[in-house]
């Protein structure tokens, strides 16, 4: 990894976007990576099969705070059946990093197991 990429990260991490408990929200769910310890939430407010904000709460590494910041950025303003396909190489484009050891794939996959389960209304 270039270091102009994992400064990007670290920055990323000591102040993620899209940080906090949503106001307002009809979809939260709790993920949790053994490997790590990391606990997150991710909340969504979701209208006419469609994500109007999202976020995320909780404790965890760098490339979960960093993937969960990534993803709800990506998910706002789409189609609920459009982010149902999202996976691993996913999350990989939206951090801008080409490869994750296996040890860390849940951590980079902790939004995607929240959003199991997300379905139109």
């Amino acid at each position: 990894m270039e270091d102009d990429k994992f400064y990007e990260l670290v920055e990323l991490y000591r102040n993620p976007e899209h940080f906090g408990k949503l106001d307002k929200y009809n979809y939260s769910k709790e993920s949790f990576s053994p490997s790590c310890g990391d606990k997150f939430s991710l909340y969504l407010e979701t209208k006419d099969g469609k994500i109007e904000n999202a976020s995320f709460y909780g404790r965890g590494c760098v490339i979960s705070t960093v993937s969960l910041s990534k993803l709800c950025e990506f998910l706002i303003g789409k189609k609920i059946e459009d982010v149902k396909e999202l996976n691993l190489d996913s999350i990989k484009k939206l951090i801008g990093i080409d490869e994750i050891s296996i040890s860390r794939i849940k951590c980079a996959t902790i939004g995607l197991d929240a959003l199991k389960g997300l379905s139109n209304p």
